[in-house]
């Protein structure tokens, strides 16, 4: 690969990515309303851009592919096709094996052509023609005046003449020693993107895009632009020795007022619109330079506090000054820094439409899903972990929540189900909830299964409460579901769900009403890099505990320790909270026998509370996190560590973990001798 291809490899990539979301998104908008002409335009560029821009990267596989596919959209396009269920499904899988293709390319390994031989014949007969490419050389068409415009062309210059748009005939000639044609021709047509649409390319695009021809081109192109601007537009390219731009003749004069553009051409008018080139108005970073420059400004963090604790010791009024300034430097840079980071929950939750209606039509459902708040954001860190939970949610909601539709029906119930998942902010963290208007969660049935498993007695099964038993549904490997399907079932892979958001610092919770539909709801915090903990005491060690997790602290006698099941609990506002003895939870050693006072920090994680029991009460302090690394990251109850003002190192407590620990354990130390 030369040095100039090599320049676009990595953008092509990345928008390859924004090209197959547009072809799926575009794709279930279709199956929805076939005639929806935007629809079948967005796919058909998407299609024809992938195409082109995988021809001058060398791919040939994926340029075979999508030059079909091309052809195939390009007849729904002009009303040849009608958009049919067996075509539907065609598509989706072209896609599919595009996706594929585009990830193997990435990885270095393109499959070969002969990974087309059971998709390209079926492309091929919906495209109702074979492959005859054109010869090297082969000649431009005939000159602007002689030629003839299809009904298509000549319906969308119409059109766009009304509208205030021109069409031209652009032919660029390339200098007789111009050793990449393809590339060249590549980037007459990006230079062109955004500000109206080729409607014809002689020779066709493909044979651009395989050299197959002299040294000229010409593109039918319908814009807004003069003819002067095209011109100083394309020229600037190199290896480019001449651009010609000729009106066609025959066409309405263009109306200067015109609102607004055709559908097709992709221009915004005026200031109802913006235009597509201005979009532009962001830079690609390497993520791996976002993480650098966040693990600079957590060292500045820790400097800064490091300083604070240094003033306690030696304060001057010009040291102070100094502090304050610092501190407000620091704390823009890292505003600055996590906004950098942050990431619309829409690169995820996009990927959901396909899955859910691939599920639907296989399992025999009828499911309108709808998404809101897409663009939520969320810390990188945190969006690249959410994807696997969400899917088991949605599976979940898809197979055993939404019911068959004749079921539906004798349950009074319209024959479509409702699946709806949707995000925002709930003060410092962002609430994401899968929601269904199924069959709901059978409590008599969760009962039975738990009971059947030896996990609770008859007896215990009446006096638990609603969200106690919704807890059950986490056991790993738990399921309600009297017919196992290779999709899912309720409570399969919750466990799963539950682990990962409790990783990330968050919770999960469930409500369901029988016969009406269940919701589960998924809080995680903005970020995990800087966040504001609790530090407490456990002899001569300091652990950190996540300020989100924390509810409230108290101080209590030891008359307040009551006992009950054998465990010591305390009675807050009429609710009982169990106690946790972290020293004895975590194997720390050294930790002072408790006074006639004992501290508490009462935590919650995903569906219970406790009272962790310390030594002493540091203070509140803004930390940054840091991994424990690959032998040590797996610490039951540790979520990582962070390092203090003074140069120690403390651990930050996973409380979900904590709280899992402590249920599998009876603390033998008590209060009371």
């Amino acid at each position: 690969m030369t040095n100039d291809s090599a320049r676009y490899r990595e953008v092509f990539f990345a928008e390859s990515q924004e090209h197959l979301q547009e072809l799926n998104d575009g794709l279930l908008t279709l199956e929805k309303d076939p005639a929806a002409e935007e629809a079948i335009n967005t796919v058909f560029r998407a299609a024809h851009t992938i195409k082109g821009m995988a021809a001058t990267m060398g791919f040939q596989t994926i340029t075979t592919l999508t030059h079909r596919l091309e052809d195939v959209l390009d007849r729904l396009r002009s009303h040849v096709l009608s958009l049919t269920p067996e075509l539907s499904d065609l598509l989706f899988q072209a896609v599919d094996r595009l996706e594929g293709f585009l990830s193997d390319a990435q990885a270095g390994d393109e499959p070969p052509l002969s990974a087309l031989e059971d998709i390209l014949p079926e492309l091929t007969r919906w495209a109702g023609r074979e492959e005859k490419p054109a010869a090297p050389g082969a000649p431009a068409a005939a000159a602007p005046g002689d030629a003839a415009l299809s009904p298509y062309e000549a319906h969308a210059i119409a059109e766009g003449s009304r509208q205030g748009f021109q069409a031209f005939f652009v032919t660029v000639r390339l200098a007789p020693d111009c050793l990449m044609k393809g590339v060249r021709a590549f980037l007459v047509f990006q230079k062109l993107e955004g500000r109206g649409e080729v409607l014809r390319a002689e020779p066709p695009v493909e044979d651009l895009e395989e050299e197959k021809f002299a040294d000229s081109f010409r593109l039918l192109f319908l814009t807004r632009e003069k003819a002067v601007t095209l011109k100083a537009l394309l020229a600037g390219i190199s290896d480019v020795a001449a651009v010609e731009v000729t009106p066609v003749t025959g066409q309405a004069p263009a109306a200067a007022s015109a609102a607004s553009p055709p559908k097709r051409a992709g221009h915004g008018a005026g200031g109802e619109e913006k235009p597509r080139h201005l979009s532009t108005q962001t830079v690609r970073i390497d993520i791996r330079r976002l993480d650098n420059l966040m693990n600079l400004v957590g060292e500045l963090v820790i400097t800064k506090t490091r300083l604070e604790q240094l003033l306690l010791t030696a304060s001057s009024p010009d040291l102070e000054e100094t502090m304050k300034s610092l501190t407000r430097v620091a704390g823009g840079l890292q505003d600055a820094v996590m906004k950098a980071r942050m990431v619309p929950l829409d690169q995820v939750f996009s990927r959901f439409p396909r899955m859910v209606r691939d599920l639907a039509r296989e399992l025999g459902r009828e499911v309108e899903f709808t998404i809101e708040g897409e663009d939520t954001e969320l810390d990188r860190s945190v969006i690249d972990e959410i994807g696997d939970p969400l899917v088991h949610l949605l599976r979940n909601a898809v197979d055993h929540g939404v019911e068959p539709p004749a079921d539906r029906r004798q349950r009074g119930k319209e024959p479509t189900g409702h699946v709806r998942l949707s995000a925002c902010y709930e003060g410092n963290h962002v609430l994401i909830a899968v929601e269904d208007d199924g069959e709901g969660i059978n409590r008599e049935a969760v009962l039975k299964k738990a009971a059947e498993r030896g996990l609770i007695s008859a007896k215990e099964a009446q006096e638990l409460s609603e969200e106690e038993v919704y807890r059950l549904l986490f056991l790993p490997g738990f399921s309600t579901a009297a017919k196992v399907t290779d999709v899912s079932g309720r409570g399969v892979g919750l466990d799963v769900v539950q682990n990962k958001i409790e990783s990330l610092g968050g919770s999960v919770e469930v409500t369901s009403r029988l016969g009406e539909g269940t919701r589960f709801a998924i809080r995680l915090p903005l970020t995990l890099a800087i966040i504001q903990a609790l530090l407490v005491s456990l002899g001569s060690e300091t652990y950190a505990i996540p300020l989100e997790s924390v509810e409230e602290i108290q101080v209590i006698r030891q008359g307040a320790v009551k006992r009950v099941r054998g465990r010591e609990v305390i009675l807050l506002r009429g609710e009982v909270v169990p106690l946790v003895y972290l020293d004895a939870l975590l194997g720390v050693s050294g930790a002072a026998a408790p006074g006639d006072e004992v501290s508490i920090v009462v935590v919650r994680g995903s569906s219970s509370r406790a009272g962790l029991v310390v030594s002493g009460l540091v203070g509140q302090r803004e930390i940054v996190i840091k991994s424990l690394g690959r032998f040590l990251g797996n610490i039951p109850g540790i979520g990582g560590a962070t390092i203090l003002g003074d140069g120690r190192v403390a651990l930050i407590l996973d409380t979900g973990g904590v709280l899992a620990l402590a249920e599998g354990r009876n603390d033998k130390r008590r209060l009371a001798s």
